[in-house]
C-alpha cells in the first residue's frame, strides 16, 4: 500500500509529461468527467467553459484553446503535491465515485501529510482565479481585436461605397455624353446633306457653265473661220 501511495503521483505525472500521444485522451477524459463531479469539485467545471451552442466553433479551434488552457493550468503547478496533482489523479481514474476521492486524498496524504480537504479547496480557488484572470485578459484582447477588425471593415466598406458612388456619378455623366453624341451622330446626315447638295449643284453648274461658255466660244471661232 505504501508503494501505491508513493507511485500515485509519480506514475500519473510521468505518463502525462512523457507521453505526448496520450494528451488528447487525457483532454477527452477531462471533458467527460468534469461535468459529473460531486459538489466538492464543482468549481473545476469552470475550466474550460464550453462555448454557447449558438456559436459555431470548429473542433480544431476549440481543441487548440483547450490545450492552451490546459498548458497554462499546468504551468501554474506549484512545487510539491497540491490541488493540481490531486486534480490530475482524479482525472486519471475517470470516476466521480466518493471512494475515489477518499482514496486519492489518502494517497495524497501519503505523499504529503499536510494535504487536507480545506487545503485542496483553497488551492483550487487559486487555480480558478488565475484561469479566470487569463480568460478575462484573452476575452478583452479578443473583443478589442474584433472591434479593430470591424472598424477596419467598416472604414473599408465606407471607402469603397464612396468610390463606387463617385464612379456611378462619372458613369452617368459618360452615359449622358454618349447619348448626346449619339444624337449628334443621328443628326449628322441632316446637318450636312444640304451642304453636300449645294456643293453637288455647284459642281454640276460648273460643268454646265464650262460647256456653255465653251460652246459659245466655239461658235464664234467657227464664225471666224467661216466668215473671214
Amino acid at each position: 500500500m505504501a508503494k501505491e501511495k508513493f507511485n500515485w503521483k509519480g506514475l500519473f505525472i510521468n505518463e502525462e509529461e512523457t507521453s505526448g500521444s496520450e494528451k488528447p485522451a487525457s483532454t477527452e477524459s477531462t471533458s467527460r468527467s468534469t461535468s459529473s463531479f460531486p459538489d466538492s469539485t464543482k468549481p473545476i467545471s469552470k475550466f474550460p467553459n464550453q462555448p454557447p451552442k449558438s456559436t459555431l466553433v470548429s473542433d480544431s479551434v476549440l481543441n487548440t484553446v483547450i490545450e492552451m488552457y490546459e498548458s497554462g493550468f499546468e504551468s501554474l503547478n506549484k512545487p510539491g503535491y497540491d490541488f493540481y496533482e490531486f486534480f490530475k489523479a482524479i482525472k486519471a481514474v475517470g470516476s466521480n465515485d466518493p471512494s475515489v476521492y477518499k482514496m486519492a486524498l489518502t494517497m495524497a496524504q501519503g505523499v504529503d501529510s499536510k494535504v487536507t480537504k480545506a487545503l485542496l479547496l483553497s488551492q483550487a480557488d487559486f487555480y480558478i482565479k488565475e484561469i479566470e484572470k487569463v480568460h478575462k485578459q484573452y476575452d478583452t484582447q479578443g473583443n478589442s481585436k474584433k472591434s479593430s477588425i470591424l472598424d477596419t471593415q467598416k472604414n473599408k466598406k465606407d471607402s469603397l461605397n464612396t468610390e463606387i458612388s463617385d464612379l456611378e456619378k462619372k458613369l452617368i455623366e459618360i452615359q449622358n455624353q454618349i447619348s448626346v453624341k449619339k444624337d449628334l451622330l443621328q443628326s449628322a446626315d441632316t446637318d450636312f446633306v444640304s451642304e453636300v447638295s449645294e456643293i453637288d449643284q455647284k459642281i454640276v453648274a460648273n460643268d454646265k457653265a464650262r460647256s456653255k461658255i465653251l460652246e459659245t466660244i466655239g461658235a464664234v471661232v467657227e464664225g471666224i473661220k467661216s466668215n473671214l
